[in-house]
């Protein structure tokens, strides 16, 4: 008799910034756009969660040499972080599949408890995976005086999400979405 073990639940939770007409970055990175307040709330996220997942692009063009928690790559193209980053892995497969795999190998393997998924993709990812229904909070950071390159449609990303929560501080909204 085969003893299966339960997959257990995600939480998946995105962040991403953009400029006053959509940029996803300014001068090749999104820390450009990024604020005081924006890095505050995007540590919280860090702190909250229990894995990252980003695509091979961001981790080409970001820093992520080093981070808190465990930091999968989902890519097509090896990706060389130097200095390597120990926490780091490289998936070469589906969403759906990174995510099937995230739910029934994750330590530790006897929760119950669901694993907090933050997503720090890029946009092109990002749309993927909600467009796979992957992704259940959206955190979106508008930069109100700062733009740059790489533009999206706000609108197309946001509309499978219902608004809860709208802050302006300073030159940014922070807005919160849910999937309803």
């Amino acid at each position: 008799m085969v003893n299966l073990i339960p997959m257990r639940a995600l939480i998946t939770t995105a962040n991403l910034i953009v400029g006053k007409s959509g940029a996803t970055t300014s001068a090749g990175s999104s820390i450009g756009l990024s604020t005081t307040e924006d890095r505050i709330r995007f540590n919280k996220l860090r702190q909250g969660a229990d894995l990252i997942v980003i695509g091979g692009n961001t981790a080409r063009r970001e820093p992520y040499k080093r981070t808190p928690i465990p930091l999968y790559i989902l890519t097509h193209a090896k990706v060389r972080l130097q200095p390597k980053n120990q926490l780091a892995k490289q998936f070469s497969t589906s969403a759906t599949d990174l995510f099937n795999e995230i739910r029934s190998s994750f330590p530790p393997l006897d929760s119950a408890e669901p694993i907090r998924v933050l997503v720090e993709a890029g946009p092109t990812l990002l749309q993927s995976l909600i467009d796979l229904s992957l992704i259940d909070n959206l955190y979106l950071t508008t930069n109100l005086e700062k733009d740059g390159e790489n533009q999206i449609l706000v609108e197309s990303l946001i509309s499978s999400f219902q608004l809860v929560n709208r802050e302006v501080i300073q030159e940014c909204q922070f807005d919160y979405y849910r999937k309803p």
